[in-house]
C-alpha cells in the first residue's frame, strides 16, 4: 500500500460521484470523538478488520486503506466517519464534505461530525443549519454532539437567533438539563453573543456544573465589567467545592486589573501559589498584566516574568508594557530588542507606550517619543506585519505628539489610502492629530462630516481644545454651551468635564469653573478621580488656592496626579516652603513620585524663603539614585534655573558642563532667565549665543536677543534683529491680557481700542495713573525696548494690555470684589510697579496671573516679593 505525497489530489472515488453541487470552503478545529477506526459487522454483511494510519498521518492514507478494502467496507458508517474525521482534523473541509456525500449510509455521528467541522473551520451558520435540516429529514435523532456543533457555529459567527432555536430544541429533547456538554455550549453561546442574563438563567437551571461552566459565566461577567459579581461568583464556586483552574485565575486577574483592586489581585496571586498554578503560562501572563497596571514597582512585573519556566510572545510583550507603564521607556525598548519573537500586538504596545509617556517630562521628551513611534510604525510596514485599528490609532497619536504638520499630512493620506478612516476611534484620533499639528481647519471639516455617535464626545473635546489653542476663547465657551444645551445630559461625561475644567483653569475663568464643579457634584461625576484632579488644577490656576487645597483634603480617593495638581497650585502662587512640606508628607505616606513630581519640587526651590539650592541638588541626585527615574532635559533646566536664582552661577555653569548629553535650548533659556534676575550681563550674552545657535527660528529667541541688545543700548543691533524676524516671516506672540465680567471674557492688546467701552477705560486709566504717580509711581522707561524719545516711551508704557484689563476690572467691580487678570506672557516690570501702586490707591486686591505665576497686589505690596 503506497501513499502519495504529491500536492492535494482529489480523494479516491469509492462510489460514482453525486450530481455537481456548490462547495463550501471556510477556515475551523477537531470534531467530536472520532468514530471507531476498525470495522465490525456492517449493515450488509461482514467486513474484515482494517488497520488505519495513525491520527497525525495524511488523511488520504486512511482513504486509500478504505478504498483498497473494497465496497464492502463502505457499508460500515463508522469506517467512513473515521475517514471523514481525518479530513476534518487536517482542515480539509471540502474533501470531508465530498466524503460525506459519497457515503452510502450515514448515521447521527456522520452529521454531528460534519456540523462540528463546519463550525470549527469558520463556515457560516447556514451551512451547519442546512446539514441539521438534512439530518432531521433523514429521521435521525440529534445527539449531544450535534447540539454542541450547532451551538459552536453560533458562537463562532455570533448568531444568537439560531442559538435560541437550538436551545429550544435541546430543551424539548431533554438535552439541556441532562447533558453537561450541551449546557456548557449554551452558556458559551449566550456569553459570546452578549446575552449574559440568558446565560445566567441557563447556569441557574443546570443540574450539574463543572469548572468549565463556572469559568464561562465568570469570563462573561468580567467582559461586561461586572468585577464584583465575578468575585462573588468565585466565592460560590469555592463553596461548591469546585477547584479553580488556570482559566479561572486568569479571568479573576483580569477582573482585578480592570476593577483596580490590588487586594483582590494579590489574593488571586496567593491562590495561584498555593495551587501551583503560578508557573502556568496563561496565569503568569495574567499576573504580568495585573502588576503592570497595579504593581508597587516594575520589580513586581519582572519577578513574575523571571519565575515563569516557559515564556511566549505575550509574556515578553507584557514585560515590555510593564516597563512602559512605569515610565521606563529605554528599558522597555531593551526588552523589545531582546524579544525572540514579535507580533503586531508587540508593536502596538510600544506605540501605545510612547504615547502614554509623551508627557513624562514636557515637550522635549514628548516630541522624541512621537518621532520614535513613527519610526516604529515604518518598521512595521517594512516587515509586512498585520495592522489593526489599534496600530493606526497609535501612529496617529504618535504623529500628534511629534506635532509635525508635514508628517501628519503624509500619515493622514496613508490612512485614507489603506481604508482605515471609517472607525470611530481612528476618526477621533485623526481630528486630534490635525489639531495638534496646526491643522485646525482640516479638523473642523472632519467634525462637520462626523458619523460616529460612540466617539463623538472625543471629537468634540478635541475641537474644544482646538478653539482654545487658537486663542478663540469666546468660541471655546460658545461651542461648549451649544453642545451642552443641544445634547442630552447623559452626553456629558468625565472626559468632557475634564476638558472644560482645563479650559476654565487655563483662562482663569473661576465663575464658570465653579458652575462646572457644581454640575459634576449633582451628576455624580465628582467620584471620578480625573474630574477631581481637574477641579484642583482649575481652582489653582484661577487663583483660588484655598478652594484647591480644601477640595484636595475632601477627596475620597487620590492618586499621584492629585498630589501633582496640588503642588502645581502652590507653585503658581510661589509657595516653595509649603511645597517642600507637601513633599515631606508624600514621603511619610509612601507615595511614589514620577518625573513630573520631581520637576515641580525642584522648581519650587526657586521660591523658598531661604537659599534652597543645596536642597534642589539633593533632590536632583535622588531622581536616579533612589527612584530609578532617568532625569530628562527639563529636570536639568529646572535645576539650572534654581542655581541661577540663588546667584550660584559658577555652579550652574559647571552643572551644565557635566550633563550626560548636549544641553538643549531649554537649559540655556533657564540660565538666561535666572541671569536676568541677578543682572549678570556677561553670562546672559553667553547663554543667548547658545540659544540663537540651537533655536534660530523660534520667535521668542529673537525677542530675547533684541531685548538684550536694547538693554545694552545697542539699538542698531536690536533693530537688525527685528528686521531679520520680519524678513524670515517670524512673528512674536502678541502680549494679551483678559479679565471677566458678566460671564464674558474681555480681552485687550497693548494700546487696544476695540473694546466697546474703550473711551471709559482709557479715561479711567489716565485718572488712575495720576493717582498712582501722586503715591510715588514713576514710569520705568527702561522697559521700552525701542530707540525713541522719552515722552514716546512713557506713552508706550501707559497703555500696556495688563493695565487696560486691570482698569476695566476696577471700573466694573463691586465693593469687595477681587480684580482678576490673566496675561499670556510675563508681565513687564513697569506694569508690576503700576499695579502695586494701583492696589494701594484703590484699596482693591488685584490678582494677575502671567506666564511665571500669580502676582497678588494688595495694599501696595505684591505676593511675589520681586
Amino acid at each position: 500500500m503506497a501513499t502519495s505525497t504529491s500536492s492535494s489530489p482529489p480523494p479516491l472515488p469509492l462510489l460514482p460521484p453525486p450530481p455537481p453541487r456548490s462547495r463550501l470552503s471556510f477556515p475551523l478545529p477537531p470534531p467530536p470523538p472520532t468514530p471507531a477506526t476498525t470495522t465490525g459487522t456492517a449493515a450488509h454483511g461482514t467486513v474484515p478488520r482494517l488497520r488505519l494510519p495513525p491520527r497525525g498521518a495524511d488523511p488520504r492514507a486512511a482513504h486509500a486503506v478504505a478504498a483498497k478494502s473494497g465496497a464492502a467496507a463502505l457499508s460500515d458508517a463508522r469506517l467512513a466517519n473515521a475517514v471523514m474525521c481525518g479530513y476534518l482534523r487536517a482542515g480539509r473541509l471540502a474533501d470531508a464534505r465530498d466524503m460525506f456525500d459519497w457515503m452510502p449510509t450515514r448515521d447521527a455521528a456522520s452529521y454531528s461530525a460534519l456540523i462540528s467541522g463546519h463550525a470549527r473551520l469558520g463556515s457560516p451558520v447556514s451551512a451547519a443549519e442546512a446539514l441539521f435540516r438534512r439530518m432531521r429529514l433523514a429521521e435521525l435523532a440529534p445527539t449531544e454532539y450535534t447540539f454542541v456543533g450547532l451551538l459552536t457555529a453560533c458562537i463562532r459567527r455570533g448568531n444568537p437567533r439560531f442559538g435560541t432555536q437550538v436551545h429550544a430544541l435541546a430543551a424539548k429533547d431533554r438535552h439541556c438539563g441532562g447533558s453537561l456538554l450541551v449546557a456548557n455550549a449554551l452558556l458559551g453561546m449566550y456569553v459570546k453573543c452578549g446575552r449574559l442574563e440568558d446565560a445566567l438563567k441557563v447556569f441557574d437551571g443546570m443540574q450539574e456544573r463543572d469548572v468549565s461552566s463556572w469559568n464561562t459565566v465568570l469570563s462573561g461577567l468580567v467582559e461586561l465589567g461586572r468585577h464584583e459579581e465575578a468575585f462573588d461568583l468565585f466565592g460560590d464556586m469555592r463553596r461548591g467545592g469546585v477547584a479553580a483552574d488556570r482559566f479561572t485565575l486568569s479571568a479573576l486577574l483580569t477582573a482585578a486589573a480592570e476593577g483596580r483592586s490590588l487586594p483582590q489581585g494579590a489574593a488571586v496571586h496567593a491562590l495561584s501559589l498555593k495551587s501551583g498554578l503560578e508557573l502556568d503560562l496563561s496565569v503568569g501572563n495574567a499576573l504580568i498584566g495585573f502588576y503592570a497596571e497595579h504593581g508597587d514597582s516594575v520589580e513586581d512585573v519582572v519577578g513574575v516574568f523571571q519565575r515563569m519556566p516557559v515564556k511566549d510572545v505575550i509574556s515578553w510583550t507584557g514585560l515590555l508594557n510593564g516597563y512602559m507603564e512605569f515610565g521606563l521607556v529605554d528599558k522597555a525598548m531593551g526588552v523589545f530588542d531582546r524579544m525572540p519573537e514579535k507580533n503586531f500586538v508587540t508593536y502596538n504596545a510600544v506605540l501605545t507606550g510612547f504615547c502614554q509617556n509623551k508627557e513624562g517630562v514636557r515637550v522635549t521628551f514628548a516630541k522624541k517619543a512621537g518621532l520614535r513611534g513613527l519610526g516604529l510604525f515604518r518598521q512595521m510596514l517594512e516587515n509586512g506585519l498585520e495592522m489593526s485599528d489599534v496600530t493606526v490609532t497609535g501612529v496617529l497619536n504618535a504623529c500628534a505628539i511629534s506635532a509635525d504638520r508635514k508628517m501628519s499630512e503624509q500619515v493622514h493620506t496613508f490612512v485614507i489610502k489603506c481604508g482605515s478612516g471609517s472607525s470611530p476611534w481612528i476618526d477621533a484620533a485623526l481630528i486630534d492629530m490635525c489639531i495638534k499639528c496646526g491643522r485646525s481647519g482640516d479638523a473642523r471639516m472632519l467634525f462637520e462630516n462626523w458619523r460616529h455617535q460612540e466617539s463623538f464626545h472625543i471629537a468634540w473635546n478635541s475641537l474644544l481644545l482646538a478653539s482654545f489653542r487658537d486663542g478663540e476663547y469666546e468660541k471655546t465657551f460658545s461651542i461648549f454651551l451649544q453642545m451642552f444645551r443641544s445634547s442630552d445630559i447623559q452626553f456629558i461625561d468625565e472626559f468632557m468635564l475634564t476638558t472644560v475644567l482645563g479650559v476654565c483653569g487655563a483662562l482663569g475663568f473661576a465663575e464658570l469653573g465653579r458652575q462646572i464643579h457644581s454640575f459634576a457634584a449633582k451628576s455624580g461625576l465628582l467620584r471620578a478621580c480625573g474630574v477631581g484632579n481637574s477641579i484642583i488644577s482649575m481652582y489653582g490656576k484661577c487663583g483660588q488656592l484655598g478652594n484647591a487645597a480644601n477640595f484636595f483634603e475632601q477627596m475620597p480617593q487620590r492618586d499621584l496626579v492629585s498630589w501633582n495638581a496640588l503642588i502645581t497650585a502652590h507653585l503658581l502662587h510661589r509657595e516653595g516652603d509649603e511645597i517642600l512640606n507637601i513633599w515631606s508628607q508624600m514621603q511619610r505616606l509612601g507615595i511614589k513620585p514620577d518625573s513630573i513630581t520631581f520637576l515641580l519640587i525642584i522648581s519650587a526651590c526657586s521660591y523658598t524663603s531661604s537659599d534652597s539650592a543645596d536642597t534642589c541638588m539633593e533632590l536632583f541626585r535622588s531622581i536616579s539614585s533612589m527612584y530609578n527615574i532617568e532625569p530628562a532635559m527639563e529636570h536639568f533646566a529646572a535645576s539650572v534655573y534654581v542655581l541661577g536664582c540663588w546667584g550660584r552661577f559658577d555652579e550652574a555653569e559647571h552643572f551644565i558642563g557635566s550633563m550626560p548629553f548636549k544641553p538643549g535650548a531649554l537649559v540655556w533659556r533657564s540660565l538666561l532667565e535666572s541671569c536676568s534676575k541677578r543682572s549678570n550681563m556677561t553670562l546672559r550674552r553667553r547663554a543667548m549665543n547658545h540659544l540663537l545657535a540651537l533655536e534660530p527660528h523660534d520667535p521668542s529667541t529673537y525677542v530675547l536677543a533684541s531685548n538684550l541688545y536694547s538693554e545694552s543700548a545697542k539699538w542698531h543691533c536690536s533693530e537688525n534683529t527685528r528686521l531679520e524676524m520680519r524678513e524670515k516671516g517670524i512673528h512674536k506672540i502678541p502680549a494679551r491680557s483678559w479679565t471677566f465680567h458678566d460671564n464674558t471674557v474681555h480681552s485687550f492688546f497693548a494700546r487696544d481700542r476695540s473694546h466697546p467701552q474703550s473711551k471709559d477705560i482709557y479715561a479711567g486709566l489716565d485718572v488712575l495713573t495720576i493717582e498712582c504717580m501722586k503715591a510715588g509711581y514713576e514710569p520705568d522707561t527702561t522697559f521700552v525696548l525701542h530707540d525713541v524719545e522719552e515722552y514716546q516711551k512713557r506713552h508706550f508704557l501707559m497703555y500696556h494690555s495688563a493695565k487696560l484689563a486691570a482698569t476695566y476690572g476696577l471700573l466694573m467691580a463691586g465693593s469687595r470684589q477681587v480684580i482678576r487678570v490673566v496675561k499670556n506672557i510675563r508681565m513687564c516690570g513697569d506694569c508690576h510697579s503700576f499695579l502695586e501702586h494701583a492696589s494701594a490707591a484703590t484699596g482693591k486686591e488685584i490678582s494677575v496671573r502671567d506666564s511665571s505665576g500669580f502676582h497678588i497686589f494688595k495694599g501696595g505690596i505684591c505676593s511675589c516679593r520681586e
